[in-house]
């Protein structure tokens, strides 16, 4: 178990105040625990619901995607899954910076961070991190939803959310509850997409410009912005969901996402020839945004100021 689980920061997610042996004196409410792990969903606030994760024998997995639904015992599948996974886990081309790089620099200035990762998954972070998301995974501290959060104020020095923003109904109210367990001058680090297709069925519900992302900080000061994949990801992705799109049956739909992305896949390369230029931004795949709170937001005027797309 993570050591983190223990913190002494965890709270009731409806009044964000300290939990006791799991139980809030204010509302009288006890959260459970599954797997070792403590279920801390506002239940007037989240679409995910406690009883989901209590039944099963703690079975629940959230919104874990298509992969879950594919047989595992079969051999074809199992080789399609393996195929599917190495294609879209390989590293996307030419980035400049990504996460690690924005731990190594919170580190430099706080060796000691406390670090709050949001929709970790099977992410792993270095350091002093908690682990939060809406499915259990390999390193889950506990079960929470971004919208609200349950630990007190000021309890983390950074937080780290990819791949996220795009999968909450209100990335604003997630922002926001990010700036309140956020410690004067934390840090945070968010990846987010721009022209990708849905994902994860019904719990896909944004997508942010390079603008519209910096706008949703704009209570951080920016220390680096940019892409995540560029324009030749993005057109790769486009054409693998149109041959997908030839059928509606799952199983058809499987094998021509397969086939579309072998089919696509050079065309990621073409981010290396892209790279560089400002129409790049236009059609990117995803941006990244490293920042660190300040006291006054962003002006809307200076936001306009820090366009990136193409000129015309």
């Amino acid at each position: 178990m993570n050591e983190a689980r223990n913190c002494p920061a965890y709270a009731c997610p409806v009044h964000k105040t300290a939990l006791a042996d799991w139980h809030c004196a204010q509302c009288g409410r006890s959260y459970p625990m599954v797997r070792g792990i403590p279920v801390l969903l506002h239940p007037g606030n989240s679409v995910f619901r406690e009883a989901d994760y209590l039944g099963r024998d703690g079975g629940y997995d959230g919104a874990s995607g298509y992969a879950g639904s594919l047989d595992r015992t079969s051999g074809l599948r199992r080789l399609y899954r393996r195929a599917m996974m190495r294609l879209m886990d390989a590293e996307p081309p030419r980035r400049d910076f990504g996460m690690a790089d924005a731990l190594a620099a919170i580190s430099r200035t706080l060796p000691q961070a406390r670090i709050l990762v949001i929709g970790a998954g099977e992410r792993t972070v270095a350091g002093d991190a908690l682990y939060t998301d809406v499915a259990f995974g390999k390193h889950v501290s506990c079960i929470a939803d971004a919208h609200d959060l349950p630990f007190e104020a000021a309890s983390f020095d950074a937080c780290v959310a990819c791949a996220v923003l795009e999968h909450v109904l209100d990335p604003y109210r997630c922002v926001e509850e990010i700036r309140r367990v956020l410690r004067p001058g934390g840090y945070v680090y968010a990846e987010t997409p721009f022209m990708q297709p849905v994902h994860m069925r019904e719990y896909d519900f944004t997508r942010f410009t390079h603008l519209g992302h910096r706008r949703l900080f704009r209570h951080f000061a920016e220390l680096r912005s940019g892409t995540t994949a560029g324009t030749g990801v993005s057109a790769g992705q486009m054409l693998r969901y149109a041959l997908a799109a030839l059928s509606d049956r799952p199983g058809a739909r499987r094998w021509l996402k397969l086939a579309g992305l072998l089919a696509a896949y050079p065309l990621r390369w073409l981010d290396y020839l892209v790279y560089d230029n400002r129409g790049n931004y236009d059609a990117a795949s995803g941006f990244y945004f490293f920042g660190r709170l300040q006291d006054e937001p962003l002006s809307d005027q200076e936001l306009l100021r820090g366009f990136r797309g193409a000129v015309c």
